[in-house]
Parts: C-alpha cells; structure tokens; sequence
C-alpha cells in the first residue's frame, strides 16, 4: 500500500471517532426520555440543572422567532446552533473530499481550535455558575427534577425518615 492510499485509510478510520460517542448519547437520551420523562440524561438521573439544560427548549422558541424567551431560556442558544452547523458543515466537507480521494486539512491551526475549545467551554460553564446562583431552584428551567432517580430516592428516605 503506498503513502497516499495508507493516508487515506487511516484518515477514514480517524474520522469515525465520533461514531461510538454518539450512539452512547442517543442510548443516554432515549433511555432517559424513557424512564424520566426528560431528554438530559443528567437531569434525569441526579435531578440537578446541566450546563445546556434550556437549550432545546430555547432552539424551539428561537425557531418560533421568539428570542428575547429563547435567550431566557438558555443564554447561549446562538452560539450553539452556530457551533453545531460549523461542526457539521466540516463533517459533510470532509465527507465528500474523502469520498473523492482528496486529502481534507483543517484550515485553523490545531492550537487555536484547543484554546478555541478551552474558551467555549469556560463561557459554557461561567454562563452555568452564574445561572445556577440567580436561579436555582426557583425559575424554569433551573430547577430540581424531583423525578430523577436520585430524586426518587431522596422522596423515599424523606417519607421513611419522616
């Protein structure tokens, strides 16, 4: 097999990283759609709030055209939707450029897409904090889901130790 064709393979290989992921988040959200009612896995099983819980609420009422409740619902809602087109327009580009035996390279250098990364998920989780201190437990959607599992369990030591 020569360089180019080795090249190739393997990169076809390498891109199908993400295939395993997400048929253990599709098992994860079906499961807890399921049996709890909710579509977040960690909602569903310890009851508290993720740093995405709103977001598809959100979609839906961006979709609607209604923001300003969108953006109350999950402050991060734009950049999301544009995160996940960016990711899969690269997915289907590099698809087709394998698929026509042309070699596909990132045009961002590897160091930017890390501190890119390390950003977005500080913004993530500093959006996270501050909406768990403004809101928790009183306002949709940072709240306890009580029929959680941990909730569940919690309701049942709460009614025997009562």
């Amino acid at each position: 097999m020569d360089q180019e064709t080795q090249t190739i393979y393997t990169d076809n290989r390498s891109g199908r990283r993400w295939l395993l992921p997400l048929l253990v988040g599709l098992a994860l959200l079906s499961f807890s759609m399921e049996f709890y009612g909710s579509g977040c896995a960690i909602s569903s099983v310890i009851g508290f709030p993720c740093p995405g819980c709103g977001s598809s609420r959100a979609a839906v009422l961006l979709f609607q055209g209604r923001l300003r409740e969108a953006l109350f619902m999950h402050p991060l809602i734009i950049l999301s939707l544009l995160i996940l087109l960016l990711v899969l327009g690269t997915e289907i580009f590099k698809f087709i450029r394998r698929k026509q035996g042309k070699e596909w390279r990132n045009p961002i250098p590897r160091r930017l897409m890390d501190i890119l990364a390390l950003a977005i998920i500080a913004l993530y989780l500093g959006v996270y904090i501050f909406r768990m201190i403004k809101y928790y437990p009183h306002t949709d959607p940072m709240v306890y889901n009580w029929n959680s599992l941990w909730g569940k369990i919690a309701r049942f030591f709460i009614r025997i130790f009562s």
